[in-house]
């Protein structure tokens, strides 16, 4: 079985393209169910649904679990079709149902907060945080869609060609900030065709540096760092754009939504925080007439 998820993982490199994370993810939760279940046997339904029961009772979040089950339904299938068993123990398995969590954002102003805190860094570092700050809530990038970011990611100082998930392609507007800022850093910055090196300039920046850097910022502006990680300032992005009137097509084409419904749940949270306003500040709230009635 090992062996098969060998060449199942070598199937999603070569023939589904897909991002070098998720094939990690892949092998991280194939390895964890082929070490729950005797792999010299067949594996059959009860043996999949058994397993999922070891997670629930180890309250494991149900989003860990779809995503485990999802990849065990992508691994069964590929064996199927090639062959190599006959039966598919997936083929009944459900994903657990799940109520879709609210994105985590920041205000505006603590975003703010966070910009102007990085003047006190020396230049060089400076004008990388305030680039980096800039492209994640300016273009609301994913950090692995940052951190692999070249020189010739740029067009005509206007936009950015990114390769997303499944390396499809999308092109994104950066501010008229990223540019200034992109004319400074090219002049400081390590010769590298990444715009982000590392201490080697032939590789790219890591995540885990980027998570450091956006955490560092966040302890010198006073915004909780705990609060604060890129893809919190993804969603700041288009839950702002949106608040500020944007169209929701034109963030899910930003965003490199595969499904509108994805981006819609952007609009829930402006609501929220709409409901949020009107139960802290209209008159007519429960906050407000219980304040009078204790008077």
């Amino acid at each position: 079985m090992h062996n098969y998820l060998e060449l199942f993982l070598e199937y999603l490199k070569s023939e589904r393209n897909v991002s070098k994370n998720t094939v990690e993810s892949y092998f991280s939760d194939l390895q964890d169910f082929l070490a729950h279940v005797d792999i010299n046997v067949e594996i059959t339904e009860e043996k999949v649904a058994g397993y999922l029961e070891i997670l629930k009772n180890k309250n494991f979040q149900v989003s860990t679990i779809k995503r485990k089950v999802s990849a065990l339904k992508q691994f069964f299938r590929f064996l199927v079709a090639e062959e190599l068993i006959e039966k598919n123990p997936m083929t009944f398995i459900r994903q657990p149902k799940s109520c879709r969590a609210l994105p985590k954002i920041i205000s505006e102003d603590a975003v703010k907060k966070l910009r102007e805190s990085t003047s006190t860094l020396p230049l060089e570092e400076q004008i990388r945080a305030d680039l980096i700050l800039y492209l994640l809530y300016g273009s609301g990038l994913r950090v692995s869609e940052l951190i692999s970011l070249k020189m010739n990611s740029f067009v005509e100082d206007k936009f950015i060609r990114i390769f997303g998930k499944g390396r499809k392609e999308r092109i994104v507007p950066v501010t008229h900030q990223v540019i200034e800022l992109l004319k400074q850093w090219n002049e400081i910055k390590p010769f590298s065709v990444w715009l982000f090196p590392s201490k080697n300039p032939e590789k790219h920046i890591t995540r885990q540096r980027i998570f450091q850097i956006i955490k560092d910022v966040a302890a010198m502006s006073g915004v909780d760092p705990e609060k604060v990680s890129p893809h919190v300032l993804r969603h700041a992005f288009a839950t702002h754009v949106l608040d500020h009137g944007a169209d929701l097509l034109s963030v899910k084409k930003m965003l490199g939504h595969e499904s509108i419904s994805t981006t819609e749940i952007y609009t829930h949270v402006s609501r929220a925080r709409l409901k949020g306003v009107v139960n802290e500040y209209h008159p007519l709230s429960d906050k407000h007439l219980t304040r009078k009635s204790v008077r």
